[in-house]
């Protein structure tokens, strides 16, 4: 699963249509745009990163001045390397108790789990170290759902009772059809507010959706967004690969580097071992990318002129392990020399291929007709010869030929 990391006020849209009370509010960009203001309210800069209340982003403001004054603040500041661009103004809450709770996925169990603890507004992680009997958790069976009684058997463990656990109770089942009904990751609300006139509200929203399940909710029209920066033109076209065609998986992986090797990696987890292979033999990659699950060719193609139009090129690498069911001549052939043949002006820097699967010699021999017919600078190589090796191969073969071009 790939994770996709909602605002803090997308997390609400959610939390809200799913009838988990949330403070009113709105998101402006500039000060200009928050109008009138009768009541005290805070102001939150929306980052995906964490820990803006220690960075002075979260700011409780008693007037309009005030509020002015600190969406002034934070507008553009820029915080773990994401720039802020939007601004929460909410409503402030009389509160008389913060608890946590989060539904999240467990990687030792393979399900989901509620993590409640009485003690919210802070750090969970530290309120683990210091009094770890204050966090209690309850494993979620995925064939049953979270019951209430369940919700309610993990407050009492946290020593909540009476009506307040059954308020709780019926706060932390909805958080659950939120994780459900959107295919979460991650729904966490810390602080759970418990105002002074007894009522529940999600005064901040941690919400993880699964990026592979977003083609099963286009009522959720979220932008892309990577944390610590905005996603390049690339790395989205690359994203769009997969848009409603899930014959395989393409370009879902895409990450734009400053290096100038491009690099078409597949199967699963090749791409992570290669990486190392190119850093190790002196390489810089342009790109990080892969694909996988015998996907056809037009899509290979799409990903191929995505990673090789790019300037500054001096070597490409398309490697990947021996595959089981991919179709090396459709990839090879429909996807990768098709997508080579739309690149302008024409790749001369070398380019060395390794793979081994079905109908691979059949691509291999139509890979030479083309180099020889086209004047490809193609290296080929099979199961025969490991993928890091030919790392190494590719480094002197651009060695050479940054020399014969003059290039440093």
């Amino acid at each position: 699963m790939n994770p996709m990391k909602l605002y803090e006020f997308e997390g609400k849209q959610l939390l809200k249509a799913c009838g988990v009370p949330v403070p009113e509010g709105r998101v402006v960009c500039r000060a200009e745009e928050i109008g009138e203001i009768t009541e005290p309210t805070i102001v939150k800069a929306q980052a995906l990163s964490g820990k803006r209340g220690k960075a002075g982003l979260i700011s409780l403001c008693r007037d309009q001045a005030e509020t002015e004054a600190a969406a002034r603040k934070v507008s553009g500041a820029v915080h773990n390397g994401e720039k802020i661009e939007k601004v929460l103004l909410e409503q402030a809450l009389q509160i008389k108790e913060e608890h946590y709770a989060c539904i999240t996925y467990d990687t030792l169990t393979r399900g989901p789990l509620l993590i409640f603890c009485a003690q919210g507004g802070m750090d969970i992680e530290e309120v683990k170290e210091q009094a770890p009997k204050k966090v209690v958790t309850q494993p979620i069976d995925l064939n049953y759902g979270l019951q209430g009684w369940q919700a309610r058997q993990a407050l009492s463990k946290a020593g909540i009772s009476g009506l307040k656990m059954i308020k709780l109770a019926e706060f932390i089942t909805r958080m659950w059809n939120c994780f459900q009904r959107y295919d979460c990751r991650t729904v966490e609300v810390n602080p759970l507010v418990e105002t002074e006139g007894e009522d529940l509200f999600a005064c901040d929203a941690k919400v993880v959706l699964d990026d592979d399940a977003l083609y099963r909710h286009p009522e959720l029209d979220f932008p892309p967004r990577s944390p610590g920066r905005q996603q390049t033109q690339k790395e989205l076209q690359a994203k769009e690969i997969d848009k409603n065609d899930h014959r395989g998986s393409v370009g879902s992986t895409y990450i734009d580097l400053p290096g100038d090797i491009g690099i078409l990696a597949s199967g699963g987890g090749a791409s992570i071992v290669i990486m190392d292979a190119l850093l190790e033999a002196g390489g810089k990659p342009a790109n990080f990318t892969e694909y996988s699950g015998n996907p056809p060719g037009e899509k290979v193609e799409k990903l191929t002129k995505i990673v090789l139009d790019k300037p500054g090129l001096n070597g490409c690498w398309v490697v990947g392990g021996t595959a089981n069911f991919t179709d090396i001549y459709v990839t090879l052939i429909d996807g990768f020399l098709k997508g080579l043949r739309e690149i302008k002006p024409k790749p001369d820097y070398p380019i060395v291929i390794r793979r081994g699967g079905p109908r691979d010699e059949e691509a291999f021999k139509a890979l030479r007709e083309a180099a020889a017919r086209e004047g490809w600078d193609f290296h080929i190589y099979g199961r025969d010869t490991s993928m890091t090796s030919t790392a190494k191969t590719l480094m002197d073969l651009v060695a050479a030929y940054k020399k014969k071009k003059g290039s440093k």
